[in-house]
């Protein structure tokens, strides 16, 4: 009996997937649920609360606080798109390169600040980016005759704080990434070009790009969804993530806030659906602008 269920192809399959399933629904699925049903009442604390429909989906599109959170994210998610994307493209080509010498050292290298945990990262980053002339980052400009910054203190300069630990944190992961698609190109295409005459910028522009564009839109997809999800820098660099005049305020300070510290868990649950549509629908528009539906 034991065996012959074994070998059912209908039945097996489902046994070995039960577990992930069950896990799902228990730590997602649920939590999901349960987020849409407190998004529709008031509740304050931890006990249920009124019903009150879409009152609480209303009131976040009149709340000022929403629209500066989402400028700010959405600047922190333009910015690593430009850091993070020609960066470790052109970082991959060359060590994709046959005159590269010493490939995996280089990997291992880049790749080291990926394991690093985000909070020491950004503790550490607090005092690279210390505003008096002890900082490290200030003094290494003074080096060049730029006088000292403050860049924890001056609004223009909290956003491109946290897209500076951005950059230094995932660039080697996206680094392997596009090395990755690049063993997949048939290095006979590059050679061919050669022989055309093509040289190294119009062999990258016409050969490399075009054929890394699944990874590109991926790795811009990723570069996305964690622009709208910041969280962990803003909180450490700024104690609590009170950053000066707002500048450096987020969705997800602000639903943290509203569960934690003001208990409006309600509120807090409509903050996270409106991001979660928010990076739906962006993500979408991306993948609709970069082609990804259309048919080959």
């Amino acid at each position: 009996m034991f065996k012959k269920l074994f070998y059912n192809k209908k039945i097996m399959p489902w046994v070995f997937i039960f577990p992930f399933l069950f896990i799902f629904a228990i730590f997602k699925a649920v939590p999901i649920i349960y987020a849409a049903f407190l998004s529709l009442h008031e509740v304050n604390g931890l006990v249920g609360g009124d019903f009150v429909g879409l009152k609480n989906y209303i009131r976040i599109f009149s709340d000022s606080e929403f629209y500066t959170a989402l400028i700010n994210n959405t600047k922190y998610m333009v910015g690593t798109m430009v850091t993070l994307i020609p960066i470790p493209l052109v970082l991959a080509v060359l060590l994709d390169s046959k005159f590269c010498k010493g490939k995996n050292i280089y990997k291992a290298i880049l790749f080291i600040p990926a394991l690093v945990s985000l909070v020491i990262a950004s503790a550490v980053f607090r005092i690279l980016l210390h505003e008096g002339d002890t900082g490290i980052l200030n003094s290494i400009l003074g080096w060049f005759g730029i006088g000292p910054q403050k860049w924890l203190v001056n609004p223009l300069l909290t956003i491109p704080s946290i897209i500076l630990i951005a950059t230094w944190r995932w660039t080697g992961v996206n680094i392997i990434y596009f090395l990755t698609g690049l063993t997949g190109i048939n290095q006979e295409m590059y050679e061919a070009a050669s022989i055309d005459g093509a040289n190294v910028f119009q062999r990258f522009y016409y050969i490399t790009i075009p054929l890394l564009k699944p990874i590109i839109v991926f790795v811009a997809t990723l570069n996305l969804i964690g622009g709208y999800k910041l969280f962990t820098e803003v909180y450490v660099l700024w104690d609590g993530g009170n950053s000066p005049g707002q500048s450096a305020l987020t969705l997800a300070i602000k639903l943290y806030r509203a569960a934690f510290s003001y208990f409006k868990m309600g509120y807090a649950s409509t903050i996270g659906f409106v991001m979660a549509i928010i990076i739906l629908i962006f993500s979408l528009i991306q993948l609709k602008l970069t082609g990804f539906f259309e048919e080959e």
